[in-house]
């Protein structure tokens, strides 16, 4: 990990360029999400374990030795199980604003109203048979007929169960799952009705609360995550492994900077589109002072661009950091618009923009930034005329750039090798996963960890998964990332040959014939669905349940509601969930106990709640032996 000599007080981030950032961000008085964590502290203890209740006006109620009850009865089991319930309706309805988007362009392209195409026609037909569709149709109207048939999905009654997971999860899966009955219906009507169940006394349940999370979970998964990749790879194509650059130090000083901020990467690809194409920005570029136009990713939209730098990221100039990084990237002021669209756009990103010349827009009508008067909405009809506009507002606001404060770049940057999903990790293996496997049943890697999600303050910046990382590859355990925990591995050099150095011994031995890192980038958050299908071909190769495999799943730096949605679905796919910092259960001890012990007897997978990374790795490696001797290899 590269060291940074200076001293910046509150800033607790694992990278070089972040501390430099953040002390220029200090001097020029720009108050950070690592300045206002610490004046958050000390953080309520109410809040941390999850007993506080403000669903009616007799409340706020808290759980105490002192009344163990809230006014209406309710346990502090009731209230954790409850509020946990919620945190997973919301991420649900995120995933699901994002699938509904994708569902809107696919139908768009297949009438040839968007810059994009329908890139893998497999794909689609893969969809359709799934949801019972006749694929001897031209694939106009096929798509059109999937985007028809996603959308009724998307919106059926919650007796109707979702045909993606009939067709995609494993059979040992949905026979658990009919068990517990918690195979989900249409994600809107499962919100509608778990939304009503955590109002004031209607279900206080734990038990049926806990079920419920999980039922949405699964509409999470199949729905949000696999359905929306399974789309996105359509139209976008399926990752292909290559190269870029990650870090801050990527920005180039001489050029008009553009910066997609989010989860969604459709605008992003048509402003690179734009940029390719378009001769007369290209000379309005110019004429202002810049030696041209470039495209970074931040967050998820990067990642996105990332996995796919061999057919749509074409151009695309590397990948910046993570939700942590927003502030201090402009900060540099080199960064002159920030596309921002779906969530994790800060209302310190304005904050930070104030200081400089750069332009925030929103480019996702739920998006809306306190200060920040312009919004270009994506319309797939309209994003290449839309992502014109997009690139002469950046050029224009080049023109102001220094004028405000001065170009500060960090000398910091790393090499990536990016785009791995299940075709391209096949290519590497030879269009078979028997490689893989033989690999494990020997040893040499003793199982695969998923070490995915956010970052936060609390974990201190990138530094909770980092340490990780490093403690499983040492015990020869290949590491997958995706997410926010992808930029934090890419920055420091952990996607990279060079990163063999970390592995033991039989790992390292493993990378170096296939020539690939020992952390594999699988992309963006919604590519869990992606390192999901993953472990069920695994699994369906083998001939076992998920839960059979030495595999696991980490989101040591979660975040938010949509991270929640994430860990809960990968519990209920059967896999030992490390979870960091504590998720905001533990002031209800039955639900304590079901999700770190009694589940595990119900669905293959619990939930590890240790905080210290090593002793973490020390317990994965564990479970991961432990299932290696059950399947005697």
């Amino acid at each position: 990990m590269t060291k940074c000599n200076l001293d910046c007080n509150t800033c607790t981030s694992s990278h070089a360029s972040i501390q430099e950032m953040h002390s220029r961000a200090q001097e020029l008085g720009i108050n950070t999400t690592f300045d206002r964590y610490e004046d958050q502290q000390p953080q309520c203890k109410f809040g941390t374990e999850g007993v506080c209740c403000q669903l009616c006006s007799h409340g706020p109620c808290r759980i105490t030795p002192k009344s163990p009850r809230a006014i209406c009865g309710a346990s502090a089991d009731t209230i954790v199980a409850r509020n946990l319930l919620r945190l997973e309706c919301h991420g649900l309805s995120a995933y699901c604003h994002q699938f509904e988007e994708a569902i809107d362009t696919l139908r768009a392209t297949a009438l040839g109203k968007t810059p994009y195409e329908i890139r893998e026609e497999g794909k689609l037909k893969e969809l359709a048979a799934a949801l019972g569709i006749d694929t001897n149709k031209d694939t106009k109207a096929l798509a059109i007929n999937v985007a028809d048939a996603m959308l009724h999905e998307l919106r059926k009654e919650t007796r109707e169960p979702l045909k993606l997971v009939e067709a995609f999860a494993p059979k040992s899966r949905i026979a658990i799952w009919k068990d517990l009955g918690i195979i989900p219906g249409g994600p809107l009507s499962e919100l509608r009705d778990a939304m009503t169940m955590t109002m004031s006394n209607i279900n206080t349940n734990p038990v049926s609360l806990l079920l419920t999370t999980m039922r949405l979970s699964i509409a999470t998964g199949y729905m949000g995550l696999i359905g929306t990749t399974i789309i996105q790879d359509i139209l976008l194509g399926n990752p292909g492994i290559g190269k870029a650059e990650a870090d801050l130090g990527t920005l180039d000083p001489d050029t008009v900077n553009i910066v997609a901020h989010g989860h969604v990467p459709y605008v992003a690809v048509a402003v690179l589109n734009v940029i390719a194409e378009d001769e007369e920005l290209n000379r309005l570029a110019k004429e202002a002072g810049a030696t041209g136009i470039k495209l970074y990713g931040s967050m998820d939209t990067g990642q996105e661009l990332l996995q796919r730098m061999n057919t749509v990221g074409k151009g695309f100039a590397g990948q910046l950091g993570n939700w942590l990084t927003q502030e201090l990237m402009v900060a540099t002021g080199a960064v002159d618009l920030v596309m921002m669209d779906l969530n994790c756009s800060i209302p310190g990103l304005k904050l930070a923009a104030d200081k400089f010349h750069t332009q925030l827009v929103s480019v996702s009508h739920v998006l809306r930034m306190d200060g920040v008067d312009t919004n270009l909405d994506y319309v797939p009809e309209k994003v290449y005329e839309q992502a014109k506009e997009l690139v002469e507002m950046a050029i224009e606001t080049y023109k102001k750039r220094g004028t405000v404060n001065a170009v500060q770049i960090p000398r910091y940057k790393s090499e990536i090798i990016a785009g791995v999903g299940i075709e391209s990790l096949l290519g590497v293996l030879g269009g078979s996963l028997d490689p893989l496997l033989d690999v494990i049943k020997s040893g040499s890697i003793k199982g695969i960890t998923a070490v995915v999600g956010c970052t936060n303050n609390r974990n201190g910046h990138d530094s909770a998964s980092l340490t990780l990382i490093k403690e499983l590859l040492k015990k020869d355990i290949l590491v997958i990332t995706s997410g926010c925990v992808s930029s934090g591995a890419q920055i420091e050099g952990l996607q990279t040959l060079d990163a063999i150095k970390y592995a033991g011994p039989k790992l390292q031995e493993v990378c170096k014939v296939l020539q690939v890192p020992p952390v594999l980038n699988f992309g963006s958050c919604i590519d869990i669905g992606r390192i999901t299908m993953a472990v069920a071909a695994i699994a369906n190769a083998l001939g076992v349940d998920p839960s059979q495999l030495p595999v696991a799943a980490s989101a040591p730096e979660y975040l938010e509601q949509k991270a929640v949605a994430d860990g809960v679905f990968a519990l209920s796919f059967g896999l030992l969930t490390h979870l960091g910092p504590i998720p905001p259960v533990v002031g209800g001890p039955t639900v304590t106990k079901i999700l770190t012990e009694d589940i595990e007897g119900l669905v293959g997978g619990k939930v590890n709640v240790e905080q210290d990374m090593v002793k973490a790795a020390e317990q994965i490696e564990a479970h991961i032996m432990a299932k290696r001797e059950k399947l005697g290899i």
